[in-house]
């Protein structure tokens, strides 16, 4: 459970479809990690969600946009570097 106040899906009306976005590559990724996190990673980005919207476009923009490391190499330093950071998702 957050100790900072979010504000739910309900009420979260400006960002349209990025909570079930959001949501559906997370539960993609790992159920349970977003059982045990009450919510996963969109809750705290529900008191800004114009930053939630742009981060997105910037991860996009890291791990598909035009680069000499292909995707599959971008992966892999994600998954290590998330490894080493003891990171859930």
């Amino acid at each position: 459970m957050a100790w900072i106040k979010t504000i739910s899906d309900a009420e979260a009306k400006e960002l349209g479809g990025e909570y079930e976005e959001a949501f559906a590559k997370v539960r993609e990724v790992t159920n349970s990690a977003v059982a045990s996190s009450g919510g996963g990673p969109p809750g705290l980005s529900s008191l800004n969600p114009y930053a939630m919207m742009y981060a997105k476009q910037l991860m996009q923009h890291i791990m598909r946009g035009p680069s000499g490391v292909t995707t599959q190499q971008r992966e892999m330093v994600a998954t290590v570097t998330s490894l080493a950071n003891n990171c859930k998702y």
